[in-house]
């Protein structure tokens, strides 16, 4: 019961990443204006950043694959929480390129969401997670994290509009 309320948070705020990013031309993924001091780019790299610790290696550990695809030093330099989203701007991934983790850190949370029983939630996370104790605080803070992001997503949205 708890595990399908939690993918269905999580679902829900990744559909309204996506209505959201989707109405941002690709043009535009790297304008940091002034007013927000924010990008495109930045904000769902962010999201990959965080929802891999909350929704994958707080769950099952250090996921194998997810290091394969992804330098987790650059992407803690690029998009952690005391990186500047307008640095490195040449050395990230493009949008396509940050799209295709996107959707895989999604996939990954998802599968891991299948293996777990509600036992499993009240455990601690499998790596230390400042956020969060137990695994089922990561997985309600993944989506919690997520839609404050949509906040900001939907603001710079405004700006870039105008």
């Amino acid at each position: 019961m708890k595990i399908d309320i939690l993918k269905e948070q999580i679902l829900l705020a990744k559909q309204k990443t996506d209505k959201l990013i989707n109405d941002i031309p690709h043009e535009k993924w790297n304008e940091t204006p002034d007013i927000i001091k924010s990008n495109l780019n930045w904000q769902i790299g962010h999201i990959v950043l965080a929802n891999y610790l909350h929704g994958i290696a707080s769950i099952s550990g250090v996921n194998g694959e997810f290091r394969e695809k992804v330098n987790v030093p650059d992407y803690i330099k690029f998009y952690g929480p005391k990186s500047s989203p307008a640095d490195f701007e040449e050395e990230k991934p493009s949008r396509d390129e940050l799209m295709d983790i996107y959707e895989f850190t999604l996939s990954t949370t998802l599968k891991g969401l299948k293996s777990l029983n509600e036992d499993d939630l009240e455990k601690e996370t499998e790596v230390p997670n400042p956020a969060a104790k137990t695994k089922y605080q990561a997985l309600m803070w993944l989506s919690q994290h997520q839609s404050w992001h949509n906040g900001q997503i939907a603001v710079l949205k405004r700006i870039l509009d105008n």
